[in-house]
């Protein structure tokens, strides 16, 4: 079986070694798109519903970015010649891994549907609720308990669903497919799944953490010395800088990792025991 670990010190290997061209890409496609979106959602907020679509359109387009750079990443990582290389495959699978990411999204979306019809089925408005006008609304302990039942069990279920999907978009950059490569990537993951599972969890905490302690401290002391104002300010925007950096180091290692997880599942070398 796969030995992650062996996974993951090539992929740490990997970053160390494109390290200069990795940088750029990351502050290119990771860094401004997060906080041009996030700058933009805070000015919008006080706006004119235009304003506001317009600030929504836009961050639509930022994460296409962002998603173009991770594609890039794991271009590069499962055997591009160059930056230059990847970013071309990157392109031209773009459309083809966005198609398949929506889809699988519209599908996680069809899940969570069971908790408005509970809301609605126990006497709950849920367009005032959906609207943000629940504030005042209290919930039964009863229809708090079955949200909450449904809410553990999509937990779940996502977070197995994302081990087993993780190499998707990788599949279908590197081997052409569309919706096939759903069940590809069910088939390379296929008694890996609690390996994969193990070390994206402690990833995804060790990020966690790392983005909040950032968000807190840095905030915390560029609030200090420009104000704490609430909407666009220069606390906000420069606070938003680090923690869309440490953000971007994630995604980065991230796609890096789902990279060179997909050569060692397809290539069968020294990762596997003999």
């Amino acid at each position: 079986m796969a030995k992650m670990s062996i996974v993951w010190d090539r992929t740490t290997a990997f970053v160390g070694e494109h390290l200069g061209a990795l940088v750029p890409l990351a502050l290119a496609a990771f860094v401004v798109p997060s906080v041009l979106s996030s700058c933009a959602s805070a000015a919008a907020v006080t706006a004119s519903p235009g304003v506001r679509l317009s600030a929504g359109a836009l961050a639509v387009l930022l994460s296409i970015l962002s998603f173009w750079g991770s594609l890039t990443v794991i271009a590069l990582a499962t055997g591009a010649g160059s930056l230059a290389d990847a970013g071309r495959v990157a392109a031209r699978r773009l459309p083809a891994a966005l198609l398949v990411a929506i889809v699988i999204g519209i599908a996680a979306a069809i899940a969570t549907l069971p908790v408005p019809l509970i809301l609605a089925a126990r006497g709950y408005n849920v367009l005032a609720i959906a609207a943000g006008q629940g504030a005042n609304i209290v919930v039964d302990p009863q229809t708090s308990s079955m949200v909450a039942l449904w809410g553990l069990v999509l937990i779940l279920a996502f977070f197995f669903l994302f081990t087993r999907l993780l190499l998707v978009s990788t599949v279908v950059l590197r081997e052409g497919a569309l919706f096939g490569a759903i069940g590809r990537s069910w088939a390379l993951t296929r008694g890996h799944g609690w390996r994969i599972f193990g070390l994206l969890l402690l990833f995804a905490l060790i990020g966690g953490v790392a983005q909040l302690a950032a968000k807190l401290v840095f905030g915390s002391v560029f609030a200090l010395f420009f104000g704490n104002a609430p909407g666009l300010t220069t606390a906000m925007v420069l606070t938003t800088i680090v923690t869309a950096s440490v953000q971007a180091v994630v995604m980065l290692l991230l796609a890096a990792f789902q990279g060179r997880l997909y050569v060692a599942l397809t290539t069968r070398d020294s990762v596997w025991a003999a």
